[in-house]
């Protein structure tokens, strides 16, 4: 019996660690994240682990992306509504923004709180306050 429950602990130990890092290579690693223009695109997030939904933008995007970024999402964040703009996104109503490696994501002031996103950005790139 002591055998069978360590032989469990460590299987279920083992899934957890194993969907985490399958969880973290779609999310970071997807076609979606990686740059795809020279355009920006605004939407509302849903994230599942940051509170509310909030607006926020994301650089480097074609048009195209832009409008398929909904059905696609990043693997992690449910996207509403977004809208394709040429040029960067502002940095002026940013509550900070995450450099994730060709492409830079801007957060606005929302329902979720601002040291929810920056504690999001950890896991994906790096905290550039605004």
């Amino acid at each position: 019996m002591r055998d069978f429950l360590k032989i469990g602990t460590i299987a279920l130990g083992l899934l957890t660690i194993g969907s985490s890092d399958i969880m973290a290579s779609n999310h970071h690693d997807g076609d979606s994240n990686k740059p795809s223009g020279t355009g920006s695109c605004t939407y509302t997030a849903e994230n599942p682990f940051a509170g509310d939904p909030y607006k926020a933008c994301r650089t480097n995007m074609s048009e195209e992306a832009c409008y398929h970024y909904a059905e696609e999402g990043d693997g992690m964040v449910t996207i509403l509504e977004p809208v394709y703009a040429e040029g960067d996104c502002s940095r002026e109503a940013s509550i900070g923004s995450c450099e994730r490696g060709g492409w830079e994501e801007f957060y606005y002031e929302g329902e979720s709180a601002p040291e929810d996103v920056e504690f999001g950005c950890m896991f994906a790139g790096d905290w550039i306050a605004p």
